[in-house]
């Protein structure tokens, strides 16, 4: 009897386990150690930054060279396999570059190198799998610059251009390091090596890696500069609509953390200055002592089970507060609180973290959630948005605030500021987990998260958010269609194509994980009562009366 019931509980754990669970079975069935079967090599299994999300690749290839891409993509094509390009660790909620179970991982964590510098025409080639922060360094070196296109530094390249990594401004080309590349190298579904151009190059600068692998892009870079950060905080946010819009217009670079539960925001801009100016202050906000990550994480799992708001508002009022001064330090004397923080753009622009890939956001339980709407629209947005939360209980956002970042309109496919200028709306909130107790306030992220979709017809994120926010992406790109022609054209066999691909594209819908309970870790939005959790029911948002919220009574 001991050993059915032990049977039984190892089929609900995951593929990783199998052998512990076999060992077990064994055991309890009186089979000593002598007797085991010889064991099974395990697949390595990736995980993302916060542990929540795990992938299971039958294989995983670490190239070092073009040739060795595209033996592996051939061979992978003649099994009849699927591959995706990704990282061990990957930077995603989701598992967006994940290849399915079993399927075939390539990673690009030997082709990290400086291919070219054509510094005449500023012109630099890199390998796909070569991290940004190490990109900019080297331009630095040569007094040469990216636009700001991103604040996190880590990310690679490659994956970059598969997700649209994007930063603020809106007085540059682009806020998407996707819209400076000139060219880009990849492997094709042929194992064939294709140089893209013209429409087929916008179609692959933010490609979601089911396009092929890219091995190397160049990238229109300009000459070097410096910038000076100006920090404010605000402690009256009543005519935060008829500012934002021109913050965005009138600086270089620019991001607004509204802690609307609070009723105040913080301006972080960017302005450039001559390579000469006096400074050399870096971005720190991500150095955070280990006592403030200590009490931080308390404050974040207490959020699970405190029936007050006040816990909550006095993170975001912690977070406001850090926010409101400069988070700059000096490069030499480590200097903080500086008062007019000039330094090299990239090196203020754009931050890492106290460890290698390891920020401090990695350790709390937070969810990421991030959408792009017209530009334009901000305002009416922030309006809709008071009306949600003064239709709730007190809500604060404890992170960063409701954070918005500008980008002008991209000539890619599927980039989250196709064809339109875009704001972008980033709220971090506390991750909620399958039987756990729902965090603080959760319900009014989905509210404002649905009437995003549905009534400004946000695009998600690429590499963040939950499973049920990608809800009816081919409506919400008009060259989704021709984003289909590419893939047809550079992948015949469909070869690049993963879960979320399936589920993203339509192929697997997601009516397919409208199941029992599905709304209790994010998999779907209620549809019924049946999709909440024990004790709650599908009901209509406090406000947006179209969201589908599960409410207990």
């Amino acid at each position: 009897m001991y050993h059915q019931l032990f049977f039984r509980r190892c089929r609900l754990l995951r593929r990783a386990t199998k052998l512990i669970c076999a060992a077990g079975l064994f055991f309890a069935a009186g089979v000593t150690a002598e007797q085991l079967p010889p064991p099974i090599d395990v697949p390595e299994v990736l995980k993302n930054y916060q542990n929540t999300q795990e992938c299971f690749p039958g294989v995983i290839h670490d190239p070092s060279s073009i040739a060795e891409v595209q033996a592996i993509v051939r061979d992978a094509a003649a099994q009849g396999r699927k591959v995706m390009t990704g990282t061990r660790r990957f930077n995603s909620q989701i598992d967006a570059a994940c290849a399915g179970n079993g399927e075939v991982q390539i990673t690009l964590e030997n082709m990290d190198q400086v291919v070219s510098l054509d510094k005449e025409n500023r012109l630099v080639t890199v390998q796909a799998g070569m991290r940004f922060n190490e990109l900019t360094a080297y331009l630095r070196e040569h007094e040469l610059s990216v636009p700001m296109v991103t604040e996190l530094a880590i990310f690679t390249i490659g994956g970059m251009l598969g997700s649209g990594t994007h930063g603020s401004t809106f007085t540059q080309k682009s806020n998407m390091i996707s819209d400076y590349v000139t060219e880009l190298k990849l492997v094709d579904g042929k194992g064939d090596l294709r140089m893209l151009t013209g429409e087929m190059l916008n179609a692959a600068r933010v490609n979601l890696g089911v396009l092929g692998v890219v091995v190397e892009a160049t990238i229109e870079v300009e000459p070097g500069y410096k910038v000076q950060a100006k920090v404010k905080g605000y402690r009256d946010d009543e005519d935060l609509e008829n500012l934002v819009l021109d913050l965005a217009r009138d600086n270089h670079s620019a991001n607004v953390a509204w802690f609307p539960g609070l009723g105040r925001y913080t301006v972080t801009t960017y302005n450039k200055v001559s390579l000469d100016t006096k400074g050399n202050a870096y971005n720190a906000q991500a150095d955070v002592s280990d006592f403030s990550e200590y009490l931080f994480g308390l404050i974040f799992d207490s959020l699970h089970e405190a029936n007050s708001s006040a816990l909550q508002c006095f993170a975001a009022s912690l977070r406001y507060t850090a926010r409101s001064g400069s988070y700059f330090r000096d490069v030499d004397s480590g200097f903080k609180k500086l008062i007019k923080p000039t330094g090299h753009a990239d090196l203020m622009q754009h931050f890492v973290c106290k460890e290698p890939d390891k920020c401090v956001w990695d350790n709390l339980p937070i969810a990421l959630q991030e959408v792009a709407i017209p530009f334009e629209e901000l305002p009416n947005w922030i309006a809709d948005v008071r009306q949600i939360i003064a239709n709730s209980e007190r809500t604060c956002f404890p992170l960063n605030g409701i954070y918005f970042r500008f980008g002008k309109a991209s000539d890619s496919y599927l980039g989250m500021s196709a064809g339109r200028d875009t704001a972008f709306v980033g709220i971090e909130y506390t991750l909620r987990q399958r039987g756990e107790a729902v965090p603080k306030n959760y319900f009014v992220n989905l509210e404002i998260e649905q009437m995003s979709l549905r009534k400004y017809g946000a695009r998600p994120h690429w590499g963040k958010n939950s499973v049920a926010i990608f809800e009816d992406m081919p409506s919400r790109f008009p060259k989704w269609p021709q984003f289909l022609d590419a893939k047809a054209e550079l992948d015949p066999n469909n070869v690049f194509t993963n879960p979320f691909w399936e589920r993203v594209s339509g192929q697997d819908p997601l009516e397919n994980y409208l199941t029992p309970q599905c709304n209790a870790d994010g998999q779907c939005y209620c549809r019924s009562d049946e999709h909440c959790e024990a004790g709650a029911t599908c009901q209509a948002g406090n406000w947006y009366s179209d969201a589908r919220i599960c409410k207990v009574e």
